[in-house]
């Protein structure tokens, strides 16, 4: 049932997916739909809840480990990169953006179990490497936010006026968070 309206949300939008459609396509019943998630809303949850954490599963590892910080972040911001320009995060963001208003317990916990989730583990990492003397960080808060948005760059805003960038190459991927890397790890001189 959670594939099913996964699928479906993707296709048809928070507004868009039935539970009708669901049980239609995952070949389950209304009542075992019902005992497992109450309904529409708390379905979708669970299904967000689910994609966001495979989503960032694998970031964290990233930031579990001990790593030098150019390494860490090196690997980090590439997953990051090549996870974002997938087209499944892309209509998905679309989907956040058009109709989130209506929605917003549901994008609420998105945001919780996603996006600030992953923000604070970049932050505890941060927070660690500060400690150990191996960075010099006022506040690893808004340090992560820094990073991430270097990493995103302009992709969210793209997304949004339907033109997004032809897919980057692992190369450009690379390029783009070594040069995130570099300027967070080193800033900017004139």
């Amino acid at each position: 049932m959670m594939d099913a309206a996964w699928s479906l949300l993707l296709e048809k939008g928070f507004s868009g997916v039935t539970l009708n459609d669901v049980i239609s396509r995952s070949g389950g019943s209304r009542t075992t739909l019902y005992e497992a998630f109450g309904g529409k809303d708390g379905l979708l949850a669970a299904v967000m809840t689910e994609q966001c954490k495979e989503f960032s599963a694998e970031l964290h590892i990233s930031l579990e480990t001990d790593l030098p910080p150019a390494d860490a972040l090196t690997d980090f911001g590439t997953k990051l990169a090549q996870k974002i320009v997938t087209e499944e995060v892309a209509r998905f963001t679309q989907i956040l953006y058009s109709e989130g208003q209506h929605f917003l317990p549901l994008i609420e916990k998105f945001f919780e179990i996603g996006p600030d989730s992953t923000r604070k583990h970049l932050a505890d990492y941060l927070s660690r490497q500060q400690k150990l003397g191996r960075i010099t960080i006022d506040d690893p808060d808004h340090a992560a936010e820094i990073f991430e948005a270097m990493v995103i760059g302009d992709w969210q805003s793209r997304i949004m006026k339907h033109n997004p960038r032809p897919p980057m190459t692992d190369k450009q991927i690379e390029q783009r968070v070594s040069r995130a890397v570099h300027i967070f790890l080193h800033g900017l001189a004139v």
